[in-house]
């Protein structure tokens, strides 16, 4: 309380006077809304961005790496220069600090029932190794096939549940047909132009999982390492996944596999792969806050400006004033106080403006898992989520603060102006 003034009575004396020229405070405080929404949207959509892919290295983990032949396709199983086969799955055993290779097949699908069709990947691998590949993978229903079963597989759940029906489309126990491209490999000679439709009995469902860098295991089909080597007739596999014993030694792993390969083989280092995602994210983060940034700027000169003009304006109200006994720091605080209520209605909207935008940016910096897009029911949760904005206790109040005090700063001195004028000069000012 100063002199009878309550801190609430210089609001209410700010509010009043901010009315009193709608447009020019309006403008103003638009100003601020852009630039104080931007800030947020840009930092809690990169936020999301990361621990998207955070997560997903924590499904692969950050010591699994993913080979497959240069030139192929990732999710085809396509003909390359070079073709991996057993040979090199005894080469990368034999590896330092190696614990586990899979080789794998993988061939993308058509999957029919029920008048509907569905793409997805067909891959052969021994299943038993998949929870080991993918942590936290499980079964919803039913059991993995054999390594000798050829004429089951387990789907994702997206398989048996589609986008496209209200119910399960595909159970347990139930046949399922499936159109493959390009079967009948062999000698290394290009792929058949024609299809082959193959029919397995599902054995199991696994339950909604999402996004693994480059592929949605929900849309997924996994047959046996047998059964897929029987089925594409080609002894040359897709992939391999190599498990090394630390995350400390993947670069020295991968460092060996591309002495031994050169420029045959493509690597995928789940974890090298999030931390240049990450360094981008920063960067691209650093770069567009700093242009938020300047709009912030550019607001708070406006606020200094419409301050200034309305110090011109309310001259002969200062002298009138200050000749009823009121003190400078009244006057000050008296000014200051339009700032605050400026920066406050400014940080509120800014706020809302970038809660709104962080969801837009965040569907345009797509996580990783978006590259292996999904059909069905899980694989569209995690469509929605993997680049969902995080919004911090810290980033709210930052958003809410950051521009009062911009607004404050940006007072100070037109306020300071105010409270030095002569009372005498200020009552004769026309």
């Amino acid at each position: 309380m100063w002199n009878g003034l309550k801190i609430i009575d210089f609001l209410a004396l700010a509010i009043k006077a901010l009315n009193d020229r709608k447009m020019r405070s309006l403008l103003t405080i638009l100003g601020i809304t852009i630039g104080g929404g931007l800030i947020m949207g840009l930092i809690a959509s990169s936020s999301g961005l990361s621990a998207s892919v955070g997560s997903q290295v924590g499904k692969i983990g950050a010591n699994t790496i993913i080979i497959r032949a240069a030139g192929a396709n990732f999710v085809s199983g396509g003909q390359s220069a070079y073709q991996l086969t057993s040979r090199d799955t005894t080469i990368l055993q034999h590896m330092p600090d190696v614990t586990l290779v899979v080789p794998y097949y993988s061939k993308n699908v058509q999957v029919s029932l029920g008048g509907q069709v569905q793409s997805g990947t067909l891959y052969g691998i021994d299943s038993k190794y998949l929870p080991t590949l993918y942590n936290g993978l499980s079964l919803m229903a039913g059991n993995y096939p054999s390594v000798n079963d050829p004429t089951s597989a387990v789907i994702g759940n997206g398989v048996a549940f589609p986008v496209s029906s209200d119910s399960q489309l595909i159970s347990v126990n139930q046949a399922v047909s499936m159109k493959i491209s390009g079967v009948g490999i062999s000698n290394g000679a290009s792929a058949a132009s024609g299809s082959s439709t193959v029919t397995f009995l599902v054995k199991g469902i696994l339950a909604p999982y999402g996004s693994v860098l480059f592929t949605n295991i929900d849309n997924n089909i996994y047959i046996s390492f047998q059964a897929a080597e029987i089925l594409l007739k080609t002894p040359y596999y897709s992939g391999f996944y190599v498990l090394i014993d630390d995350p400390a030694n993947v670069a020295n792993v991968q460092a060996a596999i591309q002495s031994e390969y050169a420029q045959n083989v493509n690597i995928l280092n789940a974890g090298a792969i999030a931390g240049s995602v990450t360094a981008i994210t920063g960067q691209m983060t650093i770069f567009l806050g700093s242009i938020a940034a300047v709009s912030l700027f550019v607001a708070a000169v406006g606020i200094m400006n419409t301050m200034f003009v309305a110090v011109l304006e309310r001259t002969r109200e200062i002298g009138v004033l200050k000749a009823l006994g009121f003190k400078r720091m009244q006057i000050m605080l008296m000014f200051l106080s339009e700032a605050v209520v400026t920066g406050m209605i400014g940080g509120i909207t800014g706020t809302g403006l970038g809660y709104v935008l962080s969801y837009d940016l965040g569907s345009a910096l797509p996580g990783l898992g978006s590259l292996g897009r999904g059909f069905g029911r899980g694989a569209s949760a995690a469509a929605t989520s993997s680049a969902a904005p995080v919004f911090s206790t810290e980033l709210i109040l930052f958003s809410l603060l950051f521009p009062v005090l911009i607004a404050v700063l940006a007072g100070l001195y037109p306020a300071w102006r105010a409270s030095r004028m002569n009372a005498i000069t200020a009552l004769k000012y026309e």
